[in-house]
């Protein structure tokens, strides 16, 4: 027990520095390439954790976060991705309540990825799902995880902040 913890705790910090990149990423393509590595690393280390709800939604979501990157992503498809995640999510589902955190978190960010195109509704969307997550970490003892998304909803609030400032700077001239 002590070994996996470890050792997919070892795993999600490859996954966390990814996410960090993509939090502080300008430009919403690089954003989700970024997301699209630290994806396929979470679906190691959620493995290891046991956490099928979890791998399912982030393959789901890596496959979604490719077609935003190739302009590929669609009304049609939102409905689609959204539609899989609950539905694969909720099937494979084995932690409970606890497990359907990232199913909602990855539907709500799937749905904000088709309405959202700037970068600041881009980075609230992230924000949001990043504190879903968090939780959903914790509770299956993905500590690396945990604090880093706590981390990076703290650096994405403040980018979000800057962004603003930004653009009221922008208005005064």
């Amino acid at each position: 027990m002590i070994n996996r913890i470890f050792i997919g705790n070892l795993i999600s910090l490859a996954a966390s520095m990814a996410l960090t990149a993509g939090c502080l990423m300008k430009e919403p393509k690089k954003v989700y390439v970024m997301q699209v590595a630290e994806n396929l690393i979470l679906v190691v280390s959620s493995a290891v954790f046991g956490s099928w709800s979890g791998i399912s939604t982030l393959l789901i979501s890596t496959v979604r976060n490719i077609l935003l990157v190739k302009g590929r992503f669609d009304r049609r498809m939102m409905v689609l991705f959204s539609v899989l995640v609950a539905g694969c999510g909720m099937w494979v589902n084995n932690r409970g309540p606890i497990g359907l955190l990232p199913v909602f978190a990855t539907v709500v960010l799937t749905i904000c990825n088709y309405y959202a195109k700037d970068i600041r509704a881009i980075k609230w969307s992230l924000f949001v799902n990043i504190v879903l997550w968090a939780v959903y970490f914790f509770a299956i003892m993905d500590i690396v995880s945990g604090v880093t998304q706590v981390a990076v909803a703290v650096v994405t609030f403040v980018s979000v902040m800057r962004l603003r400032v930004a653009d009221g700077d922008a208005r005064r001239v």
